[in-house]
């Protein structure tokens, strides 16, 4: 498997797991993925974040949008 599936797993669980925890629609959730720059997150950070769990992971994401201002 390559880094660049890993990584596309990765964000396909991130994003369930986000999609779930607000209840939101796939193409809710994707427009707030895309605006707040989450998948270049995940992509960029993938090095330093995949020794993390996915829960942490989304603690992360859910950091970082707050600290940009987004209320879920």
């Amino acid at each position: 498997m390559s880094v660049l599936d890993e990584v596309l797993f990765m964000q396909a669980r991130l994003f369930r797991m986000f999609r779930e925890q607000c209840q939101l629609s796939p193409s809710q959730a994707n427009e707030i993925f895309e605006q707040q720059g989450i998948w270049c997150f995940i992509e960029e950070c993938y090095d330093y974040l995949h020794l993390e769990g996915d829960e942490a992971v989304l603690s992360d994401i859910f950091r970082k949008l707050s600290a940009q201002g987004v209320a879920l």
